[in-house]
């Protein structure tokens, strides 16, 4: 019988993702108490920064510890534990006490023994630098603060490269709640009783969602937004998009929709990776298109690797920057080969390359040359 690539890094992967969501829903859930009951101290730090240091270190921890050749690249680093004893014993009191339920899955992911493990661990992703060779696991703790202390739509994202390719991509939604058939993740519709859910895949193998819960894995079920041949329309094109976000010009976007006589606004999502998670479980018309609002400072590969590979498995999705280059995952922390974004099934993408490529001659933000 032949074993599935990735499947050892696939599982605890998805093991590790579902084992820190259940920590952030336990953050944001003390954090809303405490605030209705105003009982938040001085003392206490932002439910976000401890919530985003206790994550990468048992997202780390459980990697680490089952591949210990790998290298990571993490937001955080432990610089700031290292200096404040009081908010790296509030970090340690959540790493320490997050389990998942289920002891023979708990037992396949590793924990930190002590602080100072767990600073050390942190450090291994706010120092690591990728690259284009090897392997290398990204990390985005919690994607999307402003909107998880909100109590809206947030992911933990993990994904695997190996010599500057997605290979493995886990997003964890803890607070999506979608019904059968549905095809529009919305900001503000959050799951109250479950615990959100899971969308993963590994190249070459599909994509799969599942409902997260607080043991072993639940039956995943495979995303295929293929749908039948018919090309989209221009005209039908539904755009994500988030008018919050200062990495983005969504007035650009508007202009796009308006030239391909498609409505705007379609969905609007603060959360980078849930946007791609809108655009996964979504339509074929589904689109997105970023237009960068500077080109310094570059894009985080963090916040993009890994739903890119997710959606692309999904069926039908293609995805390059605005000169219609690929995504390139080899340069580093730092997106710096790739201006902008435009995902959207295959069938409709070199119709908004082109209008992309149309606008941007026509304001001088990009050359022939360039596209």
């Amino acid at each position: 019988m032949t074993i599935k690539p990735y499947l050892a890094e696939r599982l605890i992967a998805e093991l590790a993702v579902q084992r820190v969501s259940l920590l952030t829903r336990r953050v944001l859930s003390t954090a809303l108490s405490r605030r209705r009951n105003s009982q938040i101290t001085k003392t206490d730090a932002s439910p976000v920064t401890v919530a985003d240091f206790a994550v990468q270190a048992l997202l780390i921890a459980a990697i680490h510890s089952a591949f210990p050749s790998d290298a990571f690249v993490g937001e955080e680093d432990a610089s700031e534990l290292r200096s404040d004893p009081e908010l790296a014993r509030q970090v340690w009191e959540l790493v320490s006490s997050t389990r998942l339920e289920d002891t023979e899955c708990e037992a396949l992911l590793a924990v930190p023994r002590d602080v100072e493990e767990m600073c050390d661990i942190i450090d291994l992703g706010g120092k690591g630098k990728g690259g284009r060779s090897g392997r290398f696991w990204a990390l985005d703790p919690i994607d999307g603060t402003a909107s998880f202390i909100k109590n809206q739509q947030y992911a933990v994202s993990l994904a695997l490269v190996e010599d500057g390719r997605e290979v493995l991509g886990v997003l964890g939604c803890p607070n999506l709640l979608l019904s059968e058939g549905a095809a529009r993740v919305r900001e503000t519709r959050v799951d109250e009783t479950g615990l959100g859910l899971m969308l993963s895949a590994v190249r070459g193998q599909g994509a799969l969602v599942r409902a997260m819960g607080t043991g072993a894995l639940k039956e995943g079920r495979r995303v295929d937004r293929r749908g039948g041949r018919k090309a989209v329309e221009l005209r039908e094109l539904h755009f994500i998009d988030s008018s919050l976000s200062a990495a983005t010009l969504s007035g650009k976007v508007r202009e796009l929709a308006e030239v391909a006589g498609a409505a705007y606004p379609g969905t609007e999502i603060y959360s980078s990776h849930m946007r791609y998670a809108a655009l996964i479980l979504g339509g074929r018309a589904h689109v997105q298109v970023r237009f960068p609002a500077s080109r310094r400072p570059p894009w985080c590969i963090w916040d993009h690797v890994g739903a890119q590979l997710i959606y692309t498995e999904s069926g039908g999705g293609k995805i390059t920057d605005l000169r219609g280059r690929p995504v390139d995952f080899g340069t580093g922390r730092d997106m710096m080969g790739n201006y902008g974004l435009i995902a959207a099934d295959e069938s409709v993408h070199g119709r908004i390359l082109e209008l992309v490529t149309e606008m941007l001659e026509r304001t001088g933000d990009i050359s022939p040359v360039e596209a």
